[in-house]
């Protein structure tokens, strides 16, 4: 009887032991992306376009399907993509600006502060060198002949091409258009994207409310829609939400800053809560928004160009798009206004290919499955 009651408690104990072992191996295999994504097609879109990011990239997107939004935050850990709360935390967006500076072209002229037909001439006191007749709808849909940037930054003293927007001022504008301007196309005629067009649409715009480009889009947008991670100055940021910026290879970078000469054209960080509100806003019918929705110049036979936005008609969709770009971050806004249906990626990679095959992908998911 002893004996046998020995052999069973040997067997009890040996169970219990390979039970703990299979435990141990259960919590000891590593978690990946399928462990943190309950959307499994959503895991498959993920992993089949950032599987090759350099460590540390985090991306941070937002989906919004008619009434529900779900919010998808992506990290590189140690070379394994990994789900996180990154939702609030802030990215440079880049020229998805630019529709923020068309909104508010759309929003002054509403207010009879500006009109569309007023000329570049109208807004200086000098006589340009050229480009006098160009107007403000010119420059907001990239048709007024100006380059992508003024030829003229040699006279930028202490000039940083990390930073290469931080000292563009006043006295560098002023002397480019009086001494340097030269147009690659006459005005009206061909559409070339122009940072430095936009970069002065918005000092244009700020100056005839008396205030700063960042206060214009405080007033104007940000705190009508309850943006608070938004702003254009990165003294505004709040450092424990912003997300380091990285180079192509995954390094660090330095973060951008803007005067308000460029700030129009690229200067905006934010979060996909942040932005996602925004989306929300251009669902709606207000005519602010509306209008620089409107196809006001036609690119090709299937995309043309509002206020800001670029409008992408293919198969029966209207999709309204803008994609942003610094030293150390990409992003990518998508607009299905007719169906509802958003997507916003914001990353801290240079690789604004990828951010964007990453977001219309999404778009094409909740588009097919609806």
């Amino acid at each position: 009887m002893k004996t046998r009651t020995v052999t069973i408690i040997a067997l009890i104990y040996s169970i219990i032991l390979s039970s703990c072992g299979n435990d141990d191996n259960s919590i000891n295999t590593p978690k990946t992306l399928k462990d943190d994504i309950e959307n499994q097609e959503f895991v498959t879109i993920i992993e089949d376009h950032l599987s090759g990011v350099p460590k540390n990239v985090q991306v941070a997107i937002a989906i919004i399907n008619n009434e529900s939004t779900e919010y998808l935050g992506v990290y590189n850990n140690n070379n394994v993509l990994r789900g996180i709360d990154n939702a609030d935390k802030i990215f440079e967006i880049g020229s998805i600006t630019k529709v923020f500076t068309g909104i508010c072209l759309s929003k002054l002229a509403g207010l009879n502060k500006v009109t569309f037909d007023e000329t570049l001439q109208n807004q200086f006191d000098f006589p340009l060198k050229e480009g006098g007749d160009i107007t403000l709808l010119h420059l907001a849909t990239h048709t007024s002949g100006l380059p992508r940037l003024p030829n003229n930054s040699d006279e930028v003293e202490g000039l940083d091409l990390n930073d290469p927007y931080a000292l563009y001022n006043q006295d560098h504008l002023h002397s480019y258009l009086q001494n340097h301007i030269v147009l690659n196309s006459e005005i009206g005629t061909a559409h070339e994207y122009s940072n430095i067009g936009m970069g002065m649409l918005g000092y244009i715009l700020a100056n005839k409310i008396d205030t700063s480009y960042e206060e214009l889009l405080q007033n104007q947008i940000f705190e009508p829609l309850q943006m608070s991670n938004s702003t254009t100055l990165l003294a505004n940021v709040d450092k424990t939400k912003l997300i380091t910026g990285l180079d192509k290879e995954g390094n660090p970078v330095q973060n951008w800053n803007f005067t308000d000469i460029m700030a129009g054209t690229g200067s905006i960080k934010s979060s996909v809560i942040d932005l996602e509100k925004f989306a929300q806003k251009n669902f709606e019918d207000d005519i602010v928004y509306n209008f620089p929705q409107s196809t006001l110049v036609d690119l090709d036979q299937d995309q043309g160009i509002g206020l800001g936005w670029y409008i992408l008609e293919k198969n029966g969709n209207r999709l309204l798009n803008h994609s942003g770009e610094t030293g150390g971050y990409s992003s990518l806004l998508v607009i299905d206004k007719n169906h509802k249906k958003a997507v916003i990626v914001l990353s801290n990679i240079e690789d604004s290919k990828t951010m964007n095959e990453l977001g219309f992908s999404f778009l094409e998911n909740i588009t097919t499955n609806k």
